[in-house]
């Protein structure tokens, strides 16, 4: 064999080896996936320039009638925020938690209040504005993807939102992607349990824990745990990018 056969088959098996190695679970980057709409509709009236107005928005999503607003501080707490973290509040709708996130985070730390709705977008950053929470940057997401940066993101937070991913596995990938290695997602969202949960919870969300959880580590994500949190109707999981 010549130099140049030799050569030729030196990146050969290279190429090889590169192709073969073993998947360590997620993308790297965010690639499109294609996959059907697992929620069609559920978010028209908050994307619509005339769908639900902020005043109604407020009173529904901070309002004493959600548990997870009468829990907040709660719910902040267990997820073990540290001064200069960066955190992602994926559908982060009128700001529930953007000042106690601000405030964990500290003046070295920073929010991605992100949303699909371009009016929650613009009054959270207003809000953010408003009420010198000067770590809050307020991003618009796309149905597909969260819209932040590759490795830019210690925690990823969704609350009473992941029923609302329309493309779970591209808006999975994407997260995946958002966060540095080790990074964690936590979700928080409906227990749906036919019998037990409320008919506006069986109609509204498309799929039980189990479900959500199994997606969830299908897209590459460690499970680590459930939280213990003073929440009736719903549960919260944290799981590791790798």
């Amino acid at each position: 064999m010549n130099l140049r056969q030799s050569l030729h088959a030196f990146i050969l098996l290279t190429l090889f080896a590169a192709c073969a190695a073993p998947d360590k679970g997620g993308p790297e980057t965010a690639a499109p996936i294609a996959e059907l709409n697992a929620a069609p509709g559920l978010n028209e009236r908050f994307v619509a320039e005339d769908g639900v107005s902020i005043d109604d928005a407020t009173a529904t999503f901070e309002g004493e009638s959600r548990e997870v607003a009468v829990h907040r501080d709660a719910i902040v707490a267990a997820l073990g925020i540290e001064r200069g973290d960066v955190v992602a509040d994926i559908g982060a709708g009128t700001g529930l938690f953007l000042a106690p996130f601000n405030a964990a985070v500290g003046p070295r730390g920073k929010v991605f209040a992100v949303d699909i709705a371009p009016r929650f977008v613009e009054h959270m950053r207003e809000r953010a504005g408003r009420e010198g929470l000067a770590q809050v940057e307020a991003v618009l997401c796309t149905e597909k993807s969260v819209e932040l940066p590759p490795r830019s993101t210690d925690l990823a937070f969704v609350c009473d939102t992941y029923h609302h991913f329309e493309y779970p596995r591209n808006t999975l990938a994407s997260l995946f992607s958002a966060l540095r290695p080790g990074g964690e997602l936590v979700v928080l969202d409906f227990e749906r349990i036919p019998g037990v949960s409320r008919e506006w919870i069986l109609g509204h969300v498309r799929a039980d824990k189990a479900t959500f959880r199994a997606e969830i580590e299908a897209a590459g994500f460690e499970f680590v745990e459930e939280l213990e949190l003073p929440l009736v109707e719903n549960y919260v999981l944290r799981f590791r990018r790798p």
